[in-house]
C-alpha cells in the first residue's frame, strides 16, 4: 500500500493576526483552564480536513482546489471574539471566530468541500463556521472560570469593521497543507497554492 498523507485545505494568516491571537490565548489563559494552546504559527482557518489521502492523488487534490476557487477573488475577513465547542457546558475547544458578512468565504467553502469530497475520509454534514483554533481543553480544571472568559471575549465580536481592535485582513489564496503528527506536536507542510482572483 502506497504512502497516505494527513491532508486539509486552509487559509493562512497574516503577521498582525497571529499577533492578536497570541494576545487571546494570554489572556484566555489567565482565566486558569486546563487548555493545550495551539502554537500560533500553527493556526489556520480551516476550511475543509479531507484526512489520508493518497500521495499520488495530492495533485488530484490542487487541481480540485484550483478549480473550486477559479473566479473567486481575494476575501476580506475580520477576527471576531471568542467562543468554544461544544456551544454550551464545559469547553472542550477554545476558538476565535472569523467574520465574513457577503457570504464569499462560505461559498467558496462549500465549493473545495464538493470538489475534494471524493478524497475525504469522511464527508463533514455539519454547518461550516469559520473559527481559529487557539486551544484543546484537557480536564474539567478550571473550566467555569474559562467558560466565563470565552463569554466575555465572545461578545468583543460585532459588525465587520476596525471595531474594538479587531484586525481585518485579506485572504488571497488557498493552501493544501500536509500534517505530519509527533509527540512535540503537529507539522504542516504546504504541498499547493491556488491563488484567488486568477
Amino acid at each position: 500500500m502506497g504512502e497516505r498523507v494527513r491532508t486539509f485545505i486552509a487559509m493562512e494568516l497574516p503577521a498582525e493576526v497571529r499577533a492578536h491571537l497570541v494576545s487571546e490565548q494570554e489572556e484566555l489563559s489567565a482565566a486558569g483552564g486546563d487548555v493545550r494552546w495551539v502554537r500560533v504559527e500553527n493556526i489556520h482557518l480551516t476550511l475543509v480536513f479531507l484526512g489520508d489521502v493518497a500521495a499520488e492523488r495530492l495533485g488530484e487534490v490542487a487541481e480540485a482546489v484550483r478549480g473550486a476557487a477559479a473566479g473567486t477573488g481575494a476575501i476580506r475577513l475580520r477576527v471576531g471574539g471568542a467562543g468554544q465547542f461544544p456551544p454550551r457546558g464545559r469547553p472542550r475547544v477554545v476558538w476565535i471566530g472569523i467574520e465574513e458578512p457577503t457570504g464569499a468565504l462560505d461559498r467558496l467553502q462549500k465549493r473545495i468541500a464538493e470538489a475534494t469530497a471524493a478524497f475525504a475520509e469522511k464527508i463533514e454534514n455539519r454547518r461550516y463556521e469559520a473559527h481559529l483554533t487557539l486551544g484543546r481543553v484537557r480536564s474539567a480544571r478550571g473550566s467555569e472560570a474559562l467558560a466565563a472568559a470565552i463569554a466575555e471575549s465572545a461578545g468583543q465580536g460585532g459588525p465587520l469593521g476596525p471595531a474594538r481592535g479587531k484586525p481585518e485582513f485579506e485572504a488571497a489564496e488557498v493552501v493544501v497543507f500536509r500534517s505530519d503528527l509527533s509527540p512535540e506536536g503537529p507539522t504542516y507542510t504546504a504541498l499547493a497554492r491556488v491563488a484567488l482572483g486568477q
